[in-house]
């Protein structure tokens, strides 16, 4: 019998994501854009802290970032 389409192989569901994951790089200027939304979110009068879970980076990335723009 043939295996129904959607039906996990027997790599398993994240078998793809996984190989995915791990061939995306963020580029520099991904970084940068990320950093300038961050900033520009911190200064509207969001939290630091709800800007890098929004964003998904690192707290004290952010606090570095903003940091460096005072």
């Amino acid at each position: 019998m043939a295996k129904q389409r959607g039906y996990p192989d027997r790599r398993g569901m994240g078998a793809q994501s996984d190989f995915l994951s791990e061939t995306f790089v963020p580029s520099e200027s991904h970084r940068a854009k990320q950093l300038a939304m961050a900033r520009d979110l911190v200064r509207t009068g969001s939290k630091p802290e709800d800007v890098a879970h929004m964003l998904s980076l690192p707290i004290d990335l952010v606090n570095r970032a903003l940091a460096e723009d005072l």
